[in-house]
């Protein structure tokens, strides 16, 4: 089969490899419809996180084609989305509901585990790890749960977003999109995008956001005169820049929240003094993927439609034009979808 595979530091290649077989009782075999890259993708790429030899990629979904005898949710025909993660379900932090940090685990194109920028993935502790795609949607509409879509939640749940509450949230790429977008579904009065490129507030307005370019004004001084000089209540940073995560800091009020769910490449200062007698909370880490049917029921009621989040689409053997054109950021990219 053909696959996006590793091979080195800052070398991605479109190969052929063995297709996946069950390894275990729990397991699934997917046939991957849809495949998308992520920035994640091109640290992983940058950095040498995974292993030469592997598949890259976290974003899918598909069909399964085979299920391990101890499978008790899925079988062959059903249409699926995943988890960016597989989890055991067993260990000490599943149980304690926090089933990203399994001491088991695997991440999907990360070292340790195979991606899915393919045409077949194998899917471990399938029970845990995938949901089925309601009949009314299609593979587009519900591409985004298991990872962009969970993790802007996750920035909207742990920065306790509430009716009638003010937001900012920092980097209006694909994570960030998300989180304009449920905060206003929470019911906040006010959400504000920060970036500093306009084609991507334009998706952010588009979700309702009121929308700040850095590259223009200064961010912090354009939400104090937004919030009466107070700040937000809650501040969202899915950019993963020391000076968007500054800047975050600097516009959210005394008393209020701050959640970082951007990925960090590069170590970033805080000054805990500044913020010490504000009873500041800030929260750091990973999505939490355990909200998917929820967020699949709200796409499927018509309450959230992420689709325009798609700009570019490409078949799995032009992945490396995806990767450019997603890279460089071209013809106003958003998110590249891979169709195996």
């Amino acid at each position: 089969m053909k696959a996006v595979v590793y091979r080195g530091i800052n070398d991605l290649q479109v190969a052929s490899v063995p297709e996946p077989s069950l390894d275990d009782p729990n397991d699934v075999i997917i046939r991957v419809s849809l495949t998308s890259i992520c920035a994640s993708d091109l640290h992983i790429r940058d950095s040498g996180l995974h292993e030469p030899g592997k598949i890259i990629g976290h974003e899918y979904c598909g069909v399964v084609e085979e299920a391990g005898q101890q499978v008790r949710g899925f079988r062959k025909g059903d249409r699926v989305v995943g988890k960016p993660f597989a989890n055991c379900g067993y260990c000490f932090y599943c149980q304690h509901g926090q089933p990203e940090l399994c001491e088991v685990g695997i991440l999907f194109g990360v070292k340790g585990g195979q991606g899915v920028q393919a045409e077949y993935a194998r899917i471990p502790w399938a029970d845990n790890t995938l949901k089925k795609i309601p009949d009314s949607l299609t593979f587009e509409d519900a591409i985004f749960a298991g990872d962009i879509l969970s993790t802007g939640l996750t920035g909207v749940l742990r920065g306790k977003v509430t009716y009638g509450g003010t937001v900012a949230v920092f980097g209006a790429g694909p994570v960030g999109l998300c989180a304009v977008a449920l905060s206003n579904l929470f019911g906040a009065s006010k959400v504000i995008a920060v970036d500093r490129l306009d084609y991507r507030l334009a998706v952010a307005s588009s979700f309702g956001a009121i929308t700040v370019c850095a590259a223009k004004e200064d961010p912090v001084q354009a939400i104090l005169s937004l919030t009466e000089g107070r700040g937000v209540d809650v501040g969202i940073e899915a950019a993963g820049l020391e000076a968007t995560f500054n800047s975050c800091l600097h516009s959210v009020r005394r008393g209020g929240r701050l959640s970082v769910v951007g990925f960090f490449s590069d170590p970033t200062y805080l000054n805990i003094s500044e913020r010490f007698f504000d009873v500041f909370n800030l929260t750091i880490g990973l999505g939490d993927s355990s909200h998917m049917e929820e967020l699949l029921n709200l796409i499927a009621g018509g309450k959230l439609d992420v689709k325009k989040l798609i700009t570019h689409t490409f078949s799995l053997e032009d992945a490396m034009q995806g990767y450019d054109v997603f890279e460089r950021k071209l013809d106003k990219c958003i998110k590249v979808i891979l169709k195996p």
